[in-house]
């Protein structure tokens, strides 16, 4: 078996005896939309349990419209289509001029995005004509009181402080978030540092996992933070594996939200009928595997699969190297996976949640990583290291024999794996 798997703007060729493939897990092939700009005039038209953006707007001064940063690869521009251009002519329609709407880019605790970031996402109709500011989660934020949690809810003060509230974004499943896209927005997209670092730290709790909404503890502070900061409109979208739209999803933020991951839920869950030795799980090229940081869910993804005491093969570009210093660090500094997994939840930062979040996973298989990390940055952080492909299939067969059984994941960062007996 012969299949090409992308890797940063190019691919790598995996090749394996067919004896040794079990199945290629991949999406339903769904179409993406043929005409998007059509489709989600539609959707803004007829939005799902609230008005209009149109009729929100009318007697409103300013409007604040949140975007995702580059990492999580929602796709607002591309050369058929604006995602943002119909918003802006909503909030146009309701009364709202163009030096009142600003752009708020939802990075979380991640850095700012630099000006050929903005200009590559959100395209030249946006950047040139509209104010569009990277969220600091070192400053600039309000508080909105405690959670139910007792995590206090700071805010950027811009949203906060903007008359007509709109979250735009991808809806994907998350590996501890359920799914992203929603009032993800809000938390951690727009928060302070330390309200994202004690969400981020209930990773340890046992009912965080992949498309899991209600019970999952992060899930539920996420609704109640996005209740809490106000949402007045929601557009999300939902992508198939060549990153083409296929649902927009568009008015109020629980019910389109609700609308959108069960959408996503049907269209990413992947059957599999018995687990395997070895997984090929590829992020997806860039920007999914900016950095091993950014693999994650990628390598959360791809451990439904296995046995115990299996493998991971990662093929992951990762041009930002491990990608955030804090992950990178806290994974340096452990003595051993039992420390990190040991961690009492107050320790836990922002970047440290990832190290303990791939704790779990590291303790339970190898990660063997094809990348442009060098091979003793990533064993001195527990993980496994293979210059090329071709090396690591040879690394496979010395530890589960030249009989090995495995799984082929192209698009590993989308799908959600479900063993059906």
């Amino acid at each position: 078996m012969k299949i090409d798997l992308k890797y940063g703007d190019s691919h790598k060729e995996l090749k394996l005896d067919d004896k040794n493939v079990i199945g290629v897990l991949e999406l339903k092939k769904v179409p993406g939309l043929p005409d998007v700009t059509e489709a989600e005039i539609e959707a803004l038209k007829n939005p799902i349990g609230t008005k209009r953006l149109s009729e929100i707007a009318k007697g409103k001064k300013t409007a604040c419209v949140v975007v995702s940063d580059y990492t999580r690869g929602t796709p607002y521009k591309r050369p058929n289509f604006n995602l943002l251009l119909p918003i802006v002519d909503e909030l146009h329609a309701g009364g709202i001029k163009d030096e009142n709407i600003k752009f708020l880019v939802g990075t979380g605790a991640h850095r700012a995005h630099t000006d050929k970031e903005n200009l590559d996402n959100f395209g030249e109709e946006i950047v040139k004509k509209y104010e569009v500011i990277s969220h600091d989660c070192d400053k600039n934020n309000v508080s909105l009181g405690k959670l139910s949690t007792g995590n206090e809810l700071l805010v950027d003060k811009l949203w906060l402080d903007s008359d007509v509230k709109v979250m735009t974004g991808l809806i994907t499943t998350h590996y501890f978030g359920g799914f992203s896209g929603g009032r993800k927005g809000i938390l951690p997209g727009i928060v302070a540092r330390e309200t994202v670092r004690k969400n981020h730290a209930m990773i340890i709790n046992p009912e965080v996992d992949i498309a899991k909404t209600k019970g999952n503890p992060i899930s539920d502070e996420m609704d109640e933070a996005a209740e809490k900061a106000g949402v007045d409109f929601l557009l999300n979208v939902v992508i198939n594996d060549k990153k083409e739209i296929v649902k927009i999803v568009a008015g109020d933020l629980v019910q389109a939200f609700e609308a959108g991951w069960k959408a996503c839920r049907d269209l990413y869950r992947v059957p599999f009928h018995e687990k395997a030795d070895v997984v090929f799980a590829c992020a997806g090229g860039y920007p999914k595997d900016v950095s091993l940081y950014q693999s994650q869910k990628t390598i959360n993804n791809a451990k439904c699969v296995l046995k115990k005491g299996s493998t991971i093969v990662l093929i992951s570009e990762c041009r930002e190297g491990i990608g955030s210093d804090t992950f990178a660090e806290w994974l340096l500094k452990a003595s051993s996976l039992d420390e990190l997994l040991n961690t009492k939840q107050e320790k836990i930062t922002v970047g440290g949640h990832t190290a303990v979040g791939n704790a779990k996973v590291l303790k339970r298989f190898d990660i063997l990583v094809v990348s442009n990390i060098k091979k003793e940055d990533l064993e001195k952080r527990f993980y496994e290291s293979a210059k090329s492909i071709e090396d690591a299939i040879e690394w496979v067969k010395e530890k589960h024999g030249r009989n090995f059984k495995s799984y082929v994941m192209p698009q590993a960062g989308l799908i959600y794996p479900c063993l059906e007996k």
